[in-house]
C-alpha cells in the first residue's frame, strides 16, 4: 500500500487538489514529490496535445495518407488513448467495475500499440519481398488495409478476452472483486492476467518487429546489390535506412514503456514506479517528435503555406523556396517509406 500511498501524495493531492487526511493542506513548499507530479502532468497534457497535432498532421495531407500513413494514424489513436486513459485513472477509483473497466481499457490499447507496430513492420517487409517497385492498386490497398485493421484491433481484443477470463478464474469467479487492482490506482489487471495477456504478448511482437527490421535491412542490402545504377543504390539506401531507423525508434520506446510497466507492476521499487510515470507521460512527446519532426512533414506544411499565400497575394520569405539536398537524409516521413511512382491513398 505503499506505493498507493506515494501516487496519491503526489499526484492526486498535491496536484489534482483531492484532499487526502494523511497531509495537511497548508503543507509547505513545493517538495520533490511536488516537481516530480508537476512534470508528470505537465508531461500528460502535452503529450495528449502532441498526439492530437500528429494526428492532425497525418490527416491533412493527402501525401501521408497511403497504407503505412494510415496504420501509423491507428497506432496514435492508440497512443492517444492510453495517455488519457492513464490520466484518467490517476484519481483513486473506488468503484470496482469502473475500476475493472478502466483497467481492461488500458490493457487493450497497450495491446494496440504493439500491434500497429509490429503491422508497420511487417506492411514494410512485405513491400520488399514483393517487390517495391510495383504500385499497388486502390482496390489491393483498401484490401490491405481492411485486413491490417482487423490484426491490429482484433488480435488486442482476443487476448484482452484471454486476460479476463484469466482473472476471472484467477478470482474463483469473482471478476470483479479489484482490491489488488487498486494498489495500482486500476492502471493493470491482476498479475496473472497482467504477465500472460500483456507482458508476454507484447514481448513477442517486440521481438518479431526487430527481427522483421533485421530481415528487412538484409534483404535491402540483396536488393541493393543486385542493382547496377549508382546514383539508385543510393537512393534504395538512403530510403532503406530512413525506414529501419524510424521503426527501430518508435518500437524501442515502446520496448522501454513495456519493461518499465512490467518491473512497475512486478517490484515494489519507488524508483521504478516514478521512472514508468515520468516514461508514461511523455510517450506521447516522443512518439510525436519521431512522426512529425521531420524534413519532409515541414515541406508539406510550407507547401500549404505557400499556397494559402499565393491566394492571398501574400509575399512569402525567398528561403522558402530554397531546397535542400539533405531533405531525405533526415526526414522520417512515412512518406518516404514508399517508392517511386507515388503512393496510392486509401
Amino acid at each position: 500500500m505503499g506505493r498507493t500511498f506515494t501516487m496519491d501524495t503526489m499526484y492526486t493531492s498535491r496536484i489534482h487538489g483531492f484532499l487526502n487526511s494523511s497531509h495537511s493542506i497548508l503543507e509547505g513548499n513545493l517538495t520533490q514529490e511536488g516537481v516530480i507530479s508537476l512534470l508528470i502532468v505537465l508531461g500528460s497534457s502535452l503529450s495528449l496535445v502532441a498526439l492530437v497535432f500528429a494526428f492532425i498532421t497525418y490527416s491533412l495531407f493527402s501525401d501521408l495518407r497511403n497504407l503505412s500513413g494510415t496504420a501509423l494514424m491507428n497506432l496514435l489513436s492508440s497512443l492517444f488513448m492510453t495517455q488519457l486513459l492513464y490520466v484518467i485513472g490517476v484519481g483513486e477509483i473506488m468503484d470496482s467495475s469502473l475500476c475493472m473497466v478502466l483497467a481492461s481499457a488500458l490493457h487493450f490499447m497497450r495491446l494496440c500499440v504493439f500491434s500497429w507496430t509490429f503491422l508497420l513492420t511487417h506492411n514494410m517487409y512485405v513491400q520488399y519481398k514483393t517487390g517495391i517497385f510495383v504500385p499497388a492498386t486502390d482496390s489491393s490497398i483498401k484490401k490491405h488495409f481492411i485486413r491490417c485493421s482487423l490484426l491490429g484491433w482484433g488480435v488486442p481484443s482476443i487476448l484482452l478476452l484471454t486476460s479476463l477470463l484469466i482473472q476471472y478464474c484467477d478470482k474463483k469467479q469473482i471478476s470483479m472483486d479489484v482490491p489488488d487492482l487498486r494498489k495500482k490506482i486500476c492502471w493493470f489487471l491482476d498479475e496473472k492476467a497482467f504477465i500472460y495477456g500483456l507482458v508476454l504478448p507484447s514481448y513477442f511482437m517486440v521481438g518479431v518487429t526487430f527481427y522483421y527490421l533485421l530481415r528487412t535491412a538484409l534483404l535491402s542490402r540483396y536488393i541493393i546489390g543486385m542493382n547496377s545504377d549508382e546514383r539508385k543504390r543510393k537512393k534504395i539506401r538512403r530510403k532503406t535506412n530512413v525506414q529501419i531507423v524510424f521503426l527501430s525508434k518508435i518500437n524501442t520506446v515502446s520496448s522501454i514503456y513495456l519493461a518499465l510497466a512490467t518491473l512497475s507492476k512486478l517490484m515494489n521499487s519507488e524508483g521504478v514506479w516514478i521512472s514508468f510515470h515520468i516514461f508514461q507521460a511523455l510517450q506521447g512527446i516522443l512518439m510525436t517528435m519521431l512522426v512529425t519532426c521531420n524534413r519532409q512533414v515541414l515541406k508539406l506544411y510550407t507547401r500549404s503555406l505557400k499556397s494559402t499565400a499565393k491566394k492571398h497575394n501574400i509575399v512569402m520569405p525567398s528561403y522558402i523556396d530554397r531546397p535542400s539536398s539533405s531533405d531525405l537524409n533526415k526526414s522520417t516521413s512515412l512518406q518516404m517509406l514508399t517508392w517511386d511512382p507515388p503512393p496510392d491513398f486509401v
